[in-house]
């Protein structure tokens, strides 16, 4: 048969078959009248490339496969139903930051992953400010719309802003107004008292603090760390080891 024809009845494209024969994964026929001359092997192995790779095994990886023995192929394969649990579980991620979304903006209004009461006191805290702090608060915000938008934030979170005081909204004006103004200026001191600011307030939350998910406030510490600019990670450093000392604390008692 020609390759019009294996291509068709396999499901597939000529430029596939063709794909397939530069790296390695399906045989070259041998010639006849001057064109290759497929025969029913290379319609089933192409049949069983294609079936492989729809099922989710990298090309990589198919060759291998079949060349080797069944015990090997099945501990691919196995591989493979592990790796796409994985792409699965992340799509469920995905789809749930996806509808919590569209309940945001329902609710609120607001097109941010942000959930209300965390996007409303980014709002009143710039409200309250100018110049440095501003900027301060803005960094700030953008970075917690990453880190929900990511799933890389606990849903906990927004506890820590529910009923926030005019006292609290003032505390934390005050750190970023601190941040803005002395910059890479700030003592280890000052730093430690930012922190600590933050870290009062989550304490003051026990009950939220049993639920939050260890490795989902680490991997926020970490992000928020890695996006700080340099002369800033020492303080990103100190402020993420107070608020998980608080938690694992919190978790434990």
């Amino acid at each position: 048969m020609r390759i019009k024809e294996l291509s068709d009845l396999a499901g597939s494209t000529v430029r596939t078959v063709r794909y397939y024969h530069q790296v390695g994964l399906l045989p070259v026929p041998p010639t006849r009248d001057g064109a290759r001359d497929y025969d029913m092997s290379h319609l089933a192995r192409l049949v069983r490339v294609r079936w492989l790779a729809q099922a989710g095994v990298p090309l990589a990886a198919i060759a291998a496969m079949l060349a080797s023995g069944p015990g090997s192929a099945l501990v691919d394969l196995k591989a493979t139903v592990v790796a796409l649990d994985e792409h699965l579980a992340e799509l469920q991620a995905q789809r749930d930051r996806m509808t919590a979304l569209i309940a945001a903006v329902e609710q609120d209004g607001r097109l941010s992953p942000l959930p209300p009461v965390i996007a409303r006191f980014y709002d009143r805290l710039e409200e309250k400010s100018d110049g440095a702090a501003r900027r301060e608060i803005r960094d700030e915000r953008d970075f917690m719309e990453l880190a929900f938008y990511r799933g890389d934030m606990p849903a906990e979170a927004a506890l820590f802003y529910q009923g926030l005081a005019e006292s609290g909204l003032d505390r934390s004006l005050d750190a970023f107004q601190a941040m803005g103004e002395r910059d890479d200026n700030l003592t280890e001191d000052e730093m430690r008292g930012i922190a600590a600011t933050a870290a009062t307030r989550l304490a003051e939350l026990p009950a939220a603090l049993k639920d939050i998910d260890i490795a989902v406030a680490r991997r926020a510490a970490d992000l928020y760390i890695r996006l700080a600019e340099p002369h800033r990670r020492q303080l990103g450093r100190i402020i993420a080891d107070a608020l998980l000392t608080v938690i694992e604390k919190g978790k434990t008692s």
